[in-house]
């Protein structure tokens, strides 16, 4: 909202300037006033349309054009990133699921989700583990994909001068999510396998995993 009124006020500035340029400058129309004073202040107005313009034609040239073209360079690493945390988000979904799909959280419901978790043994062994080759139950493998998604975030934000707001906001969003506070220790205690099997444990993953879901699936839109 405030950049939307920033900018509106800069392009007022600029049609302002662009006006008296063409008015006093060129005499396209009628100068500013007709009193005593009018040809001082027109020019005065005039200089300082001439340094506006000038301020924004440099501005272009030194700063807005060249950071263009380098997250034109940069965005295709960027993009590969986003596409890396996208599949470690989906490896959170596909270690319950009995077949591989790349895309499982480009479509999932939240209620496909539900049946996903709720049907599940917390300690039986993740299928999507096995797939890559390791032997891990469903905690310990999102507990190992909790690290590889904040170290993936961690990179991406390297380039967040490259990334706008919203970009930034949702980056923020799966980092801080619940949902790694629920996964941020793995135990096989008696006590842990009473807490991970239970209703309100799964019901509260489902939810905070579908939010992470959501901030990913948005994430990716505002890259194309």
């Amino acid at each position: 909202m405030h950049m939307k009124i920033i900018n509106l006020i800069l392009c007022l500035l600029t049609l302002c300037a662009g006006y008296i340029i063409l008015t006093v400058g060129l005499g396209w129309f009628w100068t500013i006033g007709s009193f005593e004073n009018a040809d001082r202040i027109n020019q005065v107005l005039l200089n300082l349309s001439y340094s506006y313009i000038a301020g924004w034609i440099f501005y272009l040239l030194v700063s807005y054009f060249p950071q263009k073209q380098r997250k034109k360079i940069l965005l295709p690493a960027i993009q590969l990133k986003i596409e890396d945390l996208r599949k470690q988000i989906n490896a959170c979904v596909q270690t319950f699921a009995k077949d591989e799909d790349w895309y499982l959280i480009d479509v999932i419901t939240k209620e496909q989700l539900s049946q996903f978790i709720t049907n599940a043994n917390m300690y039986a062994n993740s299928y999507y583990a096995q797939v890559v080759g390791f032997q891990q139950n469903h905690l310990q493998f999102l507990h190992a994909t909790k690290s590889n998604v904040f170290e993936l975030i961690k990179q991406i934000l390297f380039y967040k001068e490259y990334l706008s707001a919203e970009q930034l906001l949702l980056l923020e969003k799966i980092h801080d999510s619940t949902y790694f506070h629920l996964i941020k220790v793995y135990e096989d205690t008696p006590m842990a396998q009473i807490l991970y099997s239970s209703n309100r444990f799964k019901e509260d993953m489902v939810i905070d995993l579908y939010d992470v879901i959501i901030h990913m699936r948005n994430l990716c839109k505002s890259f194309k």
